[in-house]
């Protein structure tokens, strides 16, 4: 499970030239206060050691609707990095999700095209994990690049990254059980 306002971002600014650390915002629809991103990691290798924008390269569709996220997510959204990568190449629809679905259920071929994807995902201590993944982002890479990962920092990185799942994966796990044994009937022998 993860939160997914990738629709509704209008723009942002993250930098990872402090190796080891990704801090920025981003600002989504509908919401006044951007989002405050404080991340331990790095980004994936084609993003590490640049400070760089999100843009949005497509209007907001319109059949996205205002979303009701406001008293849902934090502000500050420190915590752990997973991958934060624009290299990233997906089938992307030029339709809204109703009509993808109905055209699919009628057994029709949905036009696509393949599209880089912006991919970020991180792990707030507030909101648990977060995914914006869109073929309407992009990213502008500003200044220069503060430096380049090695080949076993990349593979530490990603370890990481793995393990920031993992052990989300057992804390959704651990309170769907504990959800699971209060609804249960208490055993009267």
């Amino acid at each position: 499970m993860a939160w997914r306002p990738g629709e509704w971002v209008l723009e942002g600014e993250l930098d990872n030239t402090a190796f080891g650390w990704t801090i920025g915002w981003i600002k989504l629809w509908g919401r006044d206060e951007p989002l405050h991103l404080k991340l331990v990691g790095n980004c994936r290798a084609d993003l590490a050691g640049w400070k760089f924008s999100i843009v949005r390269t497509d209007p907001i569709p319109v059949w996205i609707e205002l979303p009701e996220y406001r008293p849902i997510i934090r502000t500050d959204q420190s915590g752990n990095i997973g991958d934060i990568t624009a290299d990233r190449i997906v089938k992307h629809f030029k339709c809204s999700s109703e009509e993808f679905a109905e055209r699919r259920y009628a057994g029709e071929q949905v036009p696509t095209t393949w599209r880089k994807s912006l991919y970020l995902e991180w792990f707030s201590t507030a909101n648990g994990r977060v995914v914006i993944e869109s073929t309407r982002l992009a990213v502008r890479r500003q200044g220069e690049r503060a430096f380049e990962l090695t080949e076993e920092q990349t593979i530490e990185q990603a370890r990481r990254n793995a393990e920031e799942i993992t052990y989300f994966l057992h804390q959704v796990a651990d309170t769907l059980t504990d959800q699971v044994d209060t609804d249960l009937p208490e055993d009267n022998d």
